[in-house]
């Protein structure tokens, strides 16, 4: 009998060491700030979503109580399928890196950042489109088309974006739709595979919020080291009853450099209006809102709102594309205005 217990003994610990030995040789990596599960997996070769289920069984215990990654801790990667590079990628569209977002990003015809000055050099910004994912913001309809807000946030995001890389800033875009670059149609297409940073947006709302903020306030606690000039401005379009037409109006965090730029932007905007359209007067406004992602954000934070996507009026001037870009033209204006009257 004692043979016998000998023998399983034996043969229990040569499992044990096996096991021990497989997964010290499985690869181990660490994150970097603004990293998720997905943009994690991605950078190291591993496929998502196909490898995250694995990922998560085999770092029980190891994520945050929200199943984020912790920096600073190291965590095993799923074994590697054959054929894929292992080094991590700082290729893809969706990577975001010290030095921004890859201007790929804007598709084919606007990847090209042609300098026009470095009036925005030492300026960095976190640009959001609103909504995204399972949420795609206000729906309206023209004729046989059905449109989604998300997609009139997300191209005036990329242009405003665009606008600020070719004046020498740095530009981090947090929410984004793979292979769907900058476009110049009327009616923008659908879609419902947007990212934050990389990362699946969740179903929940809150979920979605907490999301956007906590990968911004984690890239800005890296970058806050190397820039004294950082704002976020996230992109929306109202909805209201079709009647009433409305200018762009913002909504700012409590504190004094998100008031500023608010103030600078308006003005801007007001300035824009009397030259383009003298007769019609300029009614947009600035304001104080306790909204999550202004109040919880960390660097200074201003939402803009662009016209009643249900108003005819209004939305036909979010249909041309030639007005999407006038307007990110008059928003790069501004914040250059600011960047340049803060001390």
């Amino acid at each position: 009998m004692k043979l016998l217990y000998r023998h399983i003994f034996t043969v229990l610990l040569f499992i044990f060491a096996i096991s021990t030995i497989s997964v010290m040789a499985q690869d181990r990596a660490q994150p970097i700030d603004g990293d998720g599960v997905y943009s994690f997996l991605r950078r190291h070769g591993r496929e998502v979503p196909r490898d995250v289920r694995a990922f998560r069984e085999l770092n029980q215990g190891r994520l945050n109580s929200r199943g984020e990654l912790i920096l600073g801790r190291t965590y095993i990667l799923p074994p590697l399928r054959e054929g894929v590079n292992s080094s991590p990628s700082t290729s893809s569209q969706q990577t975001t890196t010290s030095r921004g977002t890859n201007p790929s990003i804007f598709g084919r015809q606007y990847s090209e950042i042609p300098s026009q000055s470095s009036n925005l050099r030492g300026a960095l910004f976190y640009i959001i489109a609103g909504h995204g994912g399972p949420d795609p913001g206000a729906i309206t309809r023209v004729g046989g088309h059905t449109l989604h807000e998300i997609e009139y946030n997300y191209d005036i995001a990329l242009r405003l974006a665009r606008n600020l890389m070719m004046h020498g800033a740095t530009v981090h875009i947090i929410i984004q739709t793979p292979n769907v670059g900058i476009r110049d149609e009327r009616f923008l297409r659908n879609h419902r595979n947007q990212t934050c940073l990389g990362e699946p947006i969740p179903r929940g709302q809150m979920d979605r919020l907490r999301q956007r903020v906590n990968a911004i306030n984690r890239l800005y606690e890296r970058d806050k080291v190397n820039y004294n000039y950082i704002r976020a401005i996230e992109i929306h379009i109202d909805s209201r009853n079709p009647r009433t037409q409305i200018d762009l109006f913002m909504y700012h965090a409590d504190d004094v450099k998100s008031r500023r730029t608010s103030r600078t932007l308006l003005r801007e905007m007001e300035a824009q209006y009397k030259r383009h359209q003298p007769n019609r007067g300029f009614h947009g406004h600035i304001g104080h809102r306790n909204l999550y992602i202004l109040r919880e954000l960390k660097p200074p934070a201003i939402m803009i709102e662009m016209g009643n996507f249900q108003n005819a009026l209004d939305r036909e001037r979010i249909l041309n594309h030639n007005n999407r870009q006038a307007v990110a033209n008059w928003l790069t204006n501004g914040l250059i205005a600011d960047f340049k009257n803060t001390p």
